[in-house]
């Protein structure tokens, strides 16, 4: 699509008025009519989108509306009230979304059950997806394929939640490509990226343990560097700043006496491996948050894990990754109480926080605007959409995040403010990976995920096979007509109901469902010779106008919530 074709949109009332005075959408695509209008005639944009709440959150940025943003988005969007309500909100938190299909399955268990499932992942294979990950022969010591990997890992499980609390750990306890050692030390980061999934719900600390071991984690902070006359501060400081206490429940002098204790560790050449030298520990006896001997780093974790800090420290960085911001001591503490009683497992903290009555209220349904990793991956799995993810990466650099690659130690800011994670730049990459999902494209690339015009959608079988296989870099176009026909869609009506149901929870207002509808019935001046979709009740449509009409619900305030 080309954001040089956009229409105008509406001001106050229906009038009419030019991009200056308001942001606008650039246009679903369509294999006839890239840039078509989406918009009956006479039909104003503020009615079709709301863009009340769209313009806050696009071209105006997110980030400077702040959470009223947010709200605006939020006003319609009404909370959770139902078991179908809540299965869908537990799996674009507790996951990346679902298919319809999906959200049967786990509705089929209750919530309670849904949750066990996700928790005991160990029951449920994943050969298939890891079958389907080696066929795409990657070189994993290359950047771009290590983000496609794990990318397609989210869209493929059948294991959402362990693959969610991995990018939750990734972001708490953080390393970045750009300081792991090098070209030549790049696997160090799949290294790190497979211990976090590995330990993903252990205790506190053992995941802590880990991490301190970890060859990119000494790398990133420099421990590897320290020696035992020579420490060096960085980790140590980082370790209970960011990781386990927070600021004001330590001092300059702890941060030096953790430094002390953790000398020793050191990282072999550029190999992935780690070892610990006894030779190169400080002895000397050492005085930390109140404990004094010749403490190592097992000693450090040992008190940070049990410091009275520690498990509302965690549990603040949980709940608002999951539930909502700014949480209150009273929706901490069944999180705090669980991780004393339990030995400090992750995993029976999690359980508590997915089945307290604060994940499943209307506080917090929606609450939160998807990150970029969420709305990619989430876009895949709710349309099943098979693809080699080629082109995956740069679409969620385009919109603002970049997994191994945390912007600094204190990782990404949207994972505690959401807001933050829209801008005019990252708006206009969202839509325009919506349009590239549905439309199609050759070589999607960052060009294209950032607003540029898209190339043609790919036209055959056998291309569509390709992209499955990992054989070529295009998005084949979604297979509406195959679709249609499977779920006996025969009405516009039907069609909008279909896609709202899971993608929307079924939350549609009237008013935005009747917008919809009228522009899919609406006319299109250019659908003479535009390819058209059979609905199961014989009427066809203009493709643009099918299309365009899935491509307006997602790009819907609505959707852009998690």
């Amino acid at each position: 699509m080309d954001v040089h074709d956009q229409p105008t949109v509406a001001g106050s009332g229906d009038d009419e008025v030019t991009e200056k005075n308001l942001p606008t959408l650039p246009e679903p695509a369509s294999a006839q009519n890239v840039g078509a209008s989406p918009r009956a005639k006479g039909m104003s944009r503020r009615k079709l989108f709301g863009l009340a709440a769209l313009g806050a959150v696009g071209v105006g940025g997110v980030a400077a509306a702040g959470s009223f943003a947010l709200e605006k988005m939020r006003e319609s969007t009404p909370g959770v009230v139902g078991n179908a309500e809540q299965i869908g909100h537990l799996l674009r938190r507790a996951g990346f979304g679902a298919s319809q299909t999906e959200l049967a399955t786990y509705a089929s268990y209750g919530f309670s059950g849904a949750v066990d499932h996700l928790l005991n992942y160990q029951q449920v294979s994943d050969d298939a997806m890891e079958q389907r990950l080696k066929a795409l022969n990657l070189d994993m010591n290359k950047p771009q394929d290590q983000q496609r990997w794990w990318l397609l890992r989210m869209a493929w499980t059948q294991r959402p939640l362990l693959e969610k609390m991995t990018l939750f750990w990734h972001g708490v306890l953080t390393s970045s490509i750009r300081k792991v050692g090098g070209k030549e030390a790049y696997m160090r980061m799949i290294v790190q990226n497979q211990f976090l999934r590995a330990h993903a719900f252990d205790t506190f600390d053992n995941i802590l343990l880990g991490i301190t071991g970890d060859p990119a984690m000494l790398f990133y902070l420099d421990l590897t560097k320290s020696r035992k006359n020579a420490p060096n501060e960085n980790y140590a400081r980082e370790l209970m700043e960011l990781f386990t206490i927070g600021l004001g429940n330590y001092t300059q002098q702890d941060v030096h006496a953790a430094a002390l204790a953790l000398t020793g560790w050191h990282v072999q050449g550029k190999a992935s491996q780690a070892r610990y030298s006894a030779h190169d520990h400080n002895t000397q006896a050492k005085t930390f948050l109140g404990q004094t001997g010749n403490l190592d780093y097992k000693d450090v974790v040992r008190i940070l894990a049990n410091h009275k800090a520690a498990p509302w420290f965690i549990s603040r960085k949980l709940f608002t990754f999951f539930v909502y911001e700014n949480p209150s001591t009273a929706d901490l503490q069944p999180l705090v109480d669980t991780y004393e009683k339990s030995g400090h497992s992750m995993r029976e903290v999690m359980r508590t926080l997915l089945l307290s009555p604060q994940f499943s209220s209307a506080k917090a349904y929606r609450s939160r605007l998807k990150s970029p990793v969420e709305f990619t991956v989430g876009a895949l799995r709710s349309l099943n959409v098979q693809y080699s993810g080629a082109g995956l990466p740069a679409m969620t650099t385009a919109m603002g995040q970049t997994l191994f690659e945390v912007p600094n130690v204190a990782g990404w800011p949207g994972d505690k403010v959401s807001t933050l994670w829209m801008n005019s730049g990252t708006w206009m990459a969202r839509l325009n990976y919506i349009d590239t999902l549905l439309a199609g494209s050759k070589n999607a690339t960052a060009k294209n995920a950032a607003g540029k015009k898209a190339t043609a959608p790919a036209k055959n079988a056998q291309t569509s096979q390709n992209n499955q296989t990992g054989q070529n870099n295009q998005y084949s176009p979604l297979d509406l007509q195959g679709i249609i026909n499977t779920n006996h869609i025969d009405t516009p009506e039907h069609f909008v109901d279909y896609f709202a149901g899971f993608l929307l929870d079924g939350k549609l207002d009237a008013d935005r469902r009747t917008q919809l509808l009228t522009y899919f019935n609406s006319k299109d001046s250019k659908a003479v010779q535009a390819q058209q979709i059979t609905l199961s009740g014989g009427k066809q449509y203009p493709l643009s106008r099918v299309r365009g009409t899935l491509y307006l619900l997602m790009a819907s305030p609505e959707y852009q919530l998690n």
